[in-house]
């Protein structure tokens, strides 16, 4: 079993608030609260052996938008972590409103020393292919759209990988040609065009997200590589039993080009703005392509107590002889939730997770998993 903290994982545990000072004497909407919450964490898994970090993040509104029930709650979310080997992580991330929503702002850093297995490519990789590989990275990502009508917002988007100092366990089996596999910048430019009528970034309980997003990634970025990456997201959340509880279902496609280096090729659980086939171990099975469905039911029991049923069925492809409906990966499972903020909800969760190649995982984290 693999256990796997996402990076906006763990933001919650010990708790503070700080709380916007209500006046009794102001008329309207109850000031919207700014949550801190941190979380120290210990955990272990056969390439870090034991690691230490801490998490945590803020929840809060637009200077001056507390009040202001139209504009929706913003974070920024952070994590440290440092491995009895010596390895490290530094991971940030924020999703920031302006008021009535007018701009919306998502960006996502991080810089680390940290291992990584290497699988091959496709859909048939097997365990005895492991290959592991020491690497530092520095990863920035970054979108910034504009509210044109209603739910619909357009703008652009960039991104940034810069893998170096590799060393692989088995260097013999890393071809020269390998896109990736000793290194370099992928560096892109796009637009993003999305529908966005959730109730919640974190936690959304009904609406819509639907996303297209394209950049290209040539030499006069700076990027080593020259490839098109193009991500269709699609999402909607149905509430049920009188809204207590939830039906959430997504569908993704990840595309990419020939000379896509194999750090950014599509992966199952790999980090978007969703979890995809949650309690896969990251990069477990990656290729230039990648099509996914997946379906939660997120049930309330108690207090801030809930649970959730889920499944999921997708696959990579798009290298030489790896097609998309051969060998399909199905994963399902149940996990528990605990609401830290009844104000603004943000769960944390705990999923434990099946798969149809005879493997298991448990995951955590906070938000739900898209």
């Amino acid at each position: 079993m693999r256990h796997l903290i996402q990076p906006l994982a763990l933001v919650a545990g010990v708790a503070g608030a700080l709380d916007a000072q209500s006046d009794s004497s102001v008329t309207g909407p109850v000031p919207y609260r700014t949550r801190i919450t941190v979380l120290p964490y210990v955990t272990y898994a056969p390439q870090t052996k034991v690691q230490f970090g801490v998490a945590g993040g803020v929840q809060f509104k637009w200077p001056g938008a507390a009040r202001d029930t139209a504009t929706r709650p913003s974070y920024l979310a952070g994590n440290l972590a440092y491995t009895t080997k010596g390895q490290w992580a530094v991971f940030t991330e924020t999703s920031t409103y302006a008021p009535k929503n007018r701009w919306w702002w998502f960006g996502r850093a991080g810089v680390a020393f940290f291992p990584l297995f290497y699988y091959g490519m496709g859909p048939r990789t097997e365990k005895a292919d492991t290959n592991l590989m020491e690497h530092r990275y520095i990863r920035l990502e970054g979108k910034v759209v504009r509210r044109l009508k209603g739910d619909l917002y357009a703008g652009v988007s960039y991104r940034l990988h810069s893998f170096f100092d590799i060393k692989w366990q088995f260097p013999e089996r890393i071809p020269a040609t390998l896109p990736g596999g000793y290194g370099g910048v992928s560096s892109g430019l796009g637009v993003a065009v999305q529908v966005d009528g959730r109730n919640s970034v974190t936690t959304p309980t009904r609406g819509r997200f639907y996303l297209a997003e394209y950049l290209r990634h040539a030499g006069w970025l700076g990027s080593d590589f020259t490839y098109d990456h193009l991500v269709l997201d699609a999402r909607q959340y149905l509430p049920v039993r009188r809204g207590r509880d939830v039906l959430a279902l997504q569908v993704y496609g990840e595309f990419n080009g020939a000379r896509t280096p194999i750090q950014t090729m599509a992966m199952l659980s790999n980090y978007t703005t969703a979890v995809l086939a949650r309690g896969i171990y990251l990069g477990r099975f990656r290729d230039r392509h990648e099509l996914l469905a997946q379906v939660d039911y997120r049930g309330h029991l108690k207090g801030r107590v809930g649970y959730v049923l889920f499944g999921s069925a997708g696959n990579v492809f798009g290298s030489p002889g790896n097609r998309v409906f051969e060998q399909v990966k199905f994963t399902y499972g149940a996990g528990v939730r605990f609401n830290v903020n009844p104000a603004d909800p943000l769960n944390l969760r705990a999923d434990f997770t099946l798969t149809s190649f005879g493997e298991s995982g448990l995951s955590l984290g906070a938000a739900e998993a898209f």
